[in-house]
Formats: C-alpha cells, sequence, structure tokens
C-alpha cells in the first residue's frame, strides 16, 4: 500500500482524480488530500468520507513540510497563479526533504517542452527542476479542456461562440479523463522518467467546434474569431487577472497558427479505452450552453 498525496484536490482536475481513484474496486492506496484551508477540506469529506486532509499553505514552510510526513507518490496540481514556478519549486524542494517520498506526477501543460508561452513556461520551469531531483518524475501535459467551454456559455445561448482560434485546429480534452488518466499512472508502474503529451480525441477548427454545438443543441450557433484585443477585453471583463488573459490570448493564436494542431496517443493508452469527444461532453452538458 502507497501513501499518495494530492496537491490541489479540491479543483477540477483533483476531484476528477479522486473520483477516478475512488471508483477502483481494488483501490489499496490510501489517498492524502492537500487543500488550502480546513472549510475546502470539510467540502471534500462531505465527498469522499474516506479521504485524509491536509491543510497546505505552500507559502508557509511548517505547513508545506508536515503535508508530506509518510508520503510515498506526489500528484502536484498547480494553482491558477502568477508565481506558478515559485510553488513548483517549494513542493519539489520539500517533497526532496521529505524522507519518503518517491515518485513525482507532475501536472502539465502540452507544448512546454517548447517554452514558446507564457503558460509553457511557468510549467516547464518546474518540470526542469523536478527532473535535477533524485525523484521518479512523470509529466502530465494536457491540452486546452473542454470544459473550459463553459465560459464561452453565454455567447453560444446568443447563438456564437466567439473563439479567438481563426482556421486552427486542435484536440480538446475532458477533465474527466486526465482525472482517470492520472489515477492509473498513481497506481500502476513503468512511468518513471516519462512525459505524457494529453489531447483530446479529434482535431477541431473553431468551426468544427461552433457546428458541434449547432448539431447537439439544434439551433445555428455560428463561429467568430475576435482580434486579440477583443478576446482580452472579454475575458478581463469576466474577471480574469490580466497576466492570465494574456496567456490566455497567446494560446488561443498558438491555436490558429495550428501549433497543436495534433492528436496524441498518449491518453488512449494511458486510459485503455477511446477518449471522450466535444460531442459527448456538450450532450452531456447541453442544459448549460441551451
Amino acid at each position: 500500500m502507497c501513501n499518495i498525496l494530492i496537491i490541489g484536490a479540491a479543483g477540477l482536475n483533483g476531484r476528477a482524480t479522486l473520483t477516478s481513484l475512488y471508483n477502483k474496486s481494488d483501490l489499496s492506496d490510501h489517498i492524502i488530500a492537500a487543500v488550502r484551508s480546513e472549510e475546502k477540506a470539510q467540502q471534500l469529506k462531505a465527498d469522499y468520507p474516506e479521504l485524509e486532509t491536509r491543510v497546505m499553505d505552500i507559502e508557509d514552510p511548517s505547513t508545506l513540510n508536515q503535508s508530506f510526513e509518510g508520503v510515498d507518490k506526489v500528484f502536484y496540481i498547480t494553482g491558477n497563479i502568477e508565481q506558478r514556478e515559485e510553488h513548483a519549486k517549494a513542493v519539489i524542494d520539500a517533497a526532496v526533504n521529505s524522507s519518503s517520498v518517491k515518485d513525482f506526477l507532475f501536472y502539465s501543460v502540452f507544448g512546454a517542452e517548447y517554452e514558446a508561452i507564457l503558460f509553457g513556461r511557468q510549467f516547464r520551469y518546474g518540470e526542469k527542476y523536478l527532473e535535477n531531483t533524485n525523484l521518479n518524475w512523470t509529466h502530465l501535459r494536457t491540452i486546452f479542456f473542454q470544459e473550459n467551454l463553459f465560459g464561452w456559455a453565454e455567447g453560444i445561448k446568443q447563438g456564437a461562440l466567439y473563439l479567438g482560434t481563426g482556421e486552427g485546429k486542435f484536440a480538446p480534452l475532458l477533465v474527466k479523463d486526465v482525472g482517470e488518466m492520472a489515477a492509473n499512472i498513481l497506481t500502476s508502474q513503468g512511468h518513471a522518467h516519462k512525459a505524457y503529451n494529453i489531447t483530446g480525441p479529434e482535431l477541431l477548427s473553431g468551426a468544427d467546434i461552433a457546428s458541434t454545438f449547432t448539431d447537439v443543441l439544434g439551433k445555428d450557433i455560428a463561429f467568430v474569431s475576435p482580434d486579440n484585443a477583443t478576446t482580452l477585453d472579454s475575458l478581463l471583463n469576466t474577471g480574469w487577472s490580466l497576466w492570465q488573459a494574456e496567456g490566455m490570448v497567446e494560446l488561443l493564436n498558438l491555436f490558429a497558427a495550428n501549433q497543436a494542431a495534433m492528436v496524441s496517443p498518449d491518453g488512449e493508452a494511458l486510459l485503455g479505452r477511446p477518449l471522450t469527444t466535444l460531442k459527448e461532453f456538450v450532450e452531456s452538458n447541453k442544459v448549460a450552453f441551451a
């Protein structure tokens, strides 16, 4: 039996991983969730009664180091923060300094190795720092999530998908699938010193995505690709911080230039089943877009 620590367990990826772990009929590992507050700990315990929780402040060395006591494996999911590099360093240092951690699964982003955009550089810093330790590292690099489209729901309800990807194609991915991949990695062997590049199952342009919504919702959804300034203003007006909004614009431009136009086999190999299509996602969440 291993003690598995999930850092960032209260977010979408963390919950997806917890659900997949507890869905395993042969799970023998002990799961520990590190969260930022006792309130979040109690929220998780309500959904996962068997879960052990530990309150961790990454910027407080005392709570950080205590959270690693007795831990064998770590899955680190960084938050949506500008200080991703500093937090990754602190977490990795604590894992190295513990007497028990051997395996470290690092949540990252597709294309991080190229360091071409802000998000890539942020995550690649953590990857490189981890690679220079004595831990058995594994990188789980994910792409734009299908769930991100909830952020575009109001426009879709009004008949248009405003997504600044031009004619470029990319392969949106379901968070639930990522959680299952992470759970499979954490409960099996053979993943040390590997970087998994995870995409969705199909290359889609913005027009293809709009067409999928048209088919499922039964009403015309137009595709509109705004310019960078319009996209930035829209994100800022919906509450995004400037650094994150600028990072998203960079990512959308990368998609527009077809620099992520590939379907990786890694996800299906880790799942042992086909990945979830965008159509399946929209059908499952039809009420949110109708």
